[in-house]
């Protein structure tokens, strides 16, 4: 009698077992998942979308940020991912130069401005005036043209100007992104950089820099779209992220870390 009981009682937690692995294997495959790839100057709005996107749809959200060279290439080779967001549109160029990987379809979100930046009283004394850049007295660095759309699009402006060949001699490094401009200034290795203005609105850097705005290049700012990568095997719910990211409530939080959707107006 004892032994029917025992392999009842093994039978029953057998049963028990397999009923739980069922559902865990049901769990998992109701609950779906994207991917968005994010230059680093995008990665503050997105941590708050993420988390209410994932709070009001039974789904994961997925970040990866880096720069743009390395995302494009992270893309191309593991042929995974649904959204692309570069910190501006020439980022989607980088992609489209890859063969395996291209972009469904897009969404605006906003612009980004660049601005020179300057430590806390301006040590270096620079005038705000983009040319006087080359100036021997100023230490600058800017983004790498190669790795970043930072980089691209402050090479674009300053070749337009005139001025990238005698600035180029002007810098002392090149940054990856903008997330190591910044730095740069804290470390006192820099005295002016070319920046994202939005980055003022990360980690406290309002409290750490001077901003001079560049009026010409605030009269044509770089343009930020994200995208649906072709490589997306969840592409209504990557539609369903950028619907809610280009709603009122998205579009408040880009607007809270300085993505604005109206040009500003130079008068």
């Amino acid at each position: 009698m004892k032994y029917l009981i025992y392999i009842s009682f093994i039978f029953i937690l057998f049963a028990c077992n397999e009923g739980e692995t069922k559902n865990e294997q049901v769990k998992e495959e109701t609950i779906k998942e994207i991917t968005i790839y994010c230059e680093n100057a995008m990665l503050g709005p997105l941590m708050e979308l993420k988390e209410q996107f994932e709070a009001g749809n039974s789904c994961t959200v997925k970040l990866h940020n880096d720069c743009s060279q390395n995302l494009s290439s992270l893309i191309q080779y593991t042929q995974k991912g649904d959204i692309y967001l570069p910190a501006s549109s020439v980022g989607f160029k980088k992609l489209s130069n890859k063969n395996n990987a291209h972009i469904l379809d897009s969404v605006f979100i906003g612009y980004n401005s660049l601005v020179v930046m300057a430590p806390k009283g301006n040590p270096s004394g620079y005038d705000g005036n983009i040319k006087t850049l080359i100036d021997k007295k100023h230490a600058v660095i800017i983004a790498n043209p190669e790795t970043s759309t930072l980089g691209s699009d402050t090479r674009e402006f300053l070749v337009n100007k005139e001025l990238y060949g005698d600035l180029i001699l002007n810098v002392v490094a090149l940054s990856t992104d903008s997330r190591g401009l910044i730095k740069s200034l804290k470390n006192q290795e820099a005295q002016l950089i070319i920046n994202w203005e939005s980055d003022i609105y990360n980690n406290g850097n309002r409290e750490l820099v001077d901003i001079f705005p560049i009026p010409e290049f605030q009269q044509a700012p770089s343009e930020i779209y994200a995208g649906i990568l072709s490589t997306s095997k969840n592409p209504e719910l990557a539609q369903s992220f950028l619907d809610f990211a280009t709603s009122e409530e998205g579009i408040s939080v880009f607007r809270k870390y300085g993505f604005n959707r109206r040009k500003t107006l130079i008068f």
